[in-house]
């Protein structure tokens, strides 16, 4: 008999162990620091604010807690920085950390840190408060700041060294607790990534204070002579890269070569060239119309065709760059004296086929690549250039 009552006690305990775990967490927690590389330095803190709220409209709304993670001194979170990504950098194998590609990455500027003096945060979860929240309402829930299940990159540099580590939030919602789980660490020399840390900008002051009639131009971002790593561009925001900035090197041509070619799932529109017999891409200029009986005509007497990445000529050249720059090098050039047109591309989004255009924008000599679509629309509808 005393068993089974032992057994019993044992499993109440367990029930409430398991109900202190889950329950939710009753107003803001406790901050908590994170050692993300293991060298015994916290780098991240787990922390809350308070935003008191008044609105007369809602009388009994007074404000909200958030709960997120914030980066400490001498930490710095790496995110893309070109003209067509400008987010976070993320990692899609969590358990790989390759620090030559960051590098180079790094020194073609494609990425940069954010400024390890200043605190970088992330308000993940958000709970709000006051005599008018109803027991439906009174709870953590999150703020759309998307970051779980995403592995960002952390450098970290203090007097023990400098480590870069893949680390994610994860999220036991709806309790109210935020986590941080290492992914992977690699201690790297002091100074690593230096090219990519912020720069301030000293300005000189203004007369009047506000002249907002001249304010001055940014000076342009120089990419380096080169190839840069292949950077993928989604087109259709359904997180499915539809092309890739690429490029090659001809040395008998003497010139670095970059632009634009489709990525797998998409085809880019070619058409015979009227000399040659031979395939060139298809460009739509400005105020023009591809029309589906155009398409289709040309389709089918094939004088246009859909081109897929494995073939060879299937590229877009946009600047090119000497590949020994002699002293008052012009620095990048416009590879096509002349604007041509954009190309024309065909992917899918979320399943359905879709036409579009692809806008290509370049900054001289400075060598920054932006691709982005100018208008794209169901197949079988008429495609114009805005």
């Amino acid at each position: 008999m005393k068993y089974h009552l032992l057994a019993l006690c044992l499993i109440v305990l367990g029930f409430r162990g398991n109900a202190q775990a889950d329950r939710i967490i009753l107003g803001p927690p406790a901050d908590e620091y994170v050692d993300v590389t293991g060298d015994g330095i916290a780098d991240l803190l787990i922390t809350t604010r308070t935003i008191h709220i008044s609105d007369p409209e809602q009388p009994g709304y007074l404000g909200k807690h958030l709960l997120g993670v914030r980066t400490l001194s001498g930490n710095a979170i790496l995110m893309w920085n070109t003209p067509s990504n400008l987010h976070w950098y993320t990692l899609e194998d969590s358990t790989r950390l390759d620090t030559a590609l960051l590098a180079a990455r790094i020194h073609f500027k494609q990425l940069s840190w954010t400024d390890e003096d200043h605190p970088t945060e992330f308000w993940l979860l958000e709970r709000p408060f006051g005599p008018a929240i109803t027991k439906d309402q009174d709870g953590w829930f999150g703020t759309g700041d998307h970051h779980d299940g995403h592995t960002l990159v952390l450098r970290s540099a203090n007097h023990r060294g400098t480590s870069v580590a893949a680390f994610a939030f994860e999220l036991p919602f709806p309790y109210g607790r935020v986590v941080v789980r290492t992914k992977h660490v690699v201690r790297v020399p002091n100074g690593y990534g230096a090219e990519g840390d912020l720069i301030v900008l000293k300005r000189e002051d203004q007369e009047p204070p506000f002249d907002f009639g001249h304010e001055p131009e940014e000076p342009q971002v120089i990419v380096p002579p080169g190839l840069p790593p292949e950077e993928a561009i989604d087109l259709t925001s359904d997180d499915v890269p539809d092309v890739i900035i690429t490029g090659y090197e001809q040395p008998s041509e003497g010139f670095f070569t970059r632009g634009v070619s489709p990525a797998p799932g998409t085809c880019f529109l070619m058409r015979l060239a009227a000399w040659g017999g031979s395939w060139e891409l298809f460009r739509l200029g400005p105020e023009e119309a591809l029309s589906p009986d155009r398409l289709k005509s040309g389709l089918e007497s094939n004088t246009l065709m859909w081109a897929t990445p494995d073939q060879s000529n299937v590229f877009c050249p946009v600047l090119h760059h000497r590949n020994h720059p002699a002293e008052g090098s012009p620095g990048w050039e416009p590879y096509y004296p002349e604007p041509k047109g954009n190309p024309v591309f065909r992917t899918l989004d979320y399943g359905r086929p879709v036409i579009g255009v692809v806008a290509l924008q370049w900054t001289v000599p400075g060598g920054e690549l932006s691709v982005d679509a100018q208008n794209w629309v169901e197949e079988g509808q008429v495609l114009e250039t805005r």
